[in-house]
């Protein structure tokens, strides 16, 4: 079944009804020759959203950071004035880091736009498409809407393909799918030989400067932050992850330390 609810339902189409905007216009073609969906870009989400909620706000926030893989949460609110907990809809969105792709360095940037694409349908910018039977594809934001053989042959005459990536779109805009590499994939890659449990002079004899540098703080103020970033910003940070932090986590400790005596290594010696 190709039909949406925006076909079928006249409440669901008046949803979110911006007068001289039509987002269904503005889906595109994306996936293969015989396999190929209509989807609404998450850019064009946040145009209709500004459209229709000039003062609401787009709140992102990383809930979880590492070399592997990121974590964002997004929070859409309908006026940047509301209470913190008073946004109408929220969504996580999770993206790993794959060294062989262009996108896959650019794995927070995709979580954010996933998260941010999530949240915008479940406030009622984009759920109106999704098709009545479709399953949700793991590498888009949401589920697209799968088009008929009829329509490809009809529309076959405007696309334009990317020959890189054998995806085709019908308004002149080329279209790449951001990559997901697998839990199994990011789980190969080199995983430090040191744990929390350890103490912290045995973690500083395995850990490396880099390690330090790019390990994500998971608690407090900093929390999201790398500890590079960190000791840039707020070296004092640094002194208290030392000695005033009383948590489980040694490779925080460590990692602090290491940065410290790097930063400082005749007070450290001191």
């Amino acid at each position: 079944m190709n039909e949406t609810m925006y076909e079928t339902m006249p409440a669901v189409s008046g949803l979110n009804r911006v007068e001289g905007f039509e987002p269904k216009t503005l889906m595109r073609e994306i996936g293969e020759e015989r396999n190929r969906q209509l989807y609404l870009d998450v850019a064009i989400r946040k145009l209709w959203f500004r459209l229709k909620y000039p003062l609401g706000m787009i709140h992102k926030k990383i809930a979880q950071m590492t070399e592997q893989f990121a974590i964002v949460e997004a929070r859409v609110y309908l006026d940047k004035g509301d209470p913190e907990d008073g946004f109408v809809s929220n969504a996580f969105a999770r993206r790993y880091f794959n060294n062989d792709s262009e996108f896959g360095a650019k794995y927070l940037e995709l979580a954010e736009t996933a998260a941010v694409g999530r949240a915008l349908a479940d406030a009622g910018f984009g759920s109106q498409f999704a098709d009545i039977e479709g399953d949700t594809d793991s590498e888009q934001v949401d589920a697209g809407i799968p088009v008929s053989l009829e329509a490809v042959d009809s529309l076959s005459a405007q696309d334009e393909s990317d020959g890189a990536a054998g995806i085709k779109t019908a308004n002149g805009i080329k279209y790449q799918a951001a990559p997901v590499v697998g839990i199994a994939a990011a789980a190969a890659q080199k995983q430090p030989a040191y744990t929390s449990a350890m103490d912290v002079e045995a973690i500083l004899s395995m850990m490396t400067l880099d390690e330090a540098k790019n390990l994500p703080v998971a608690i407090g103020m900093n929390k999201g932050k790398k500890l590079g970033a960190i000791a840039l910003e707020s070296p004092k940070d640094l002194k208290w992850y030392i000695e005033g932090y009383r948590g489980p986590d040694n490779i925080l400790r460590a990692a602090a330390t290491l940065l410290m005596n790097a930063a400082m290594p005749e007070q450290a010696a001191s």
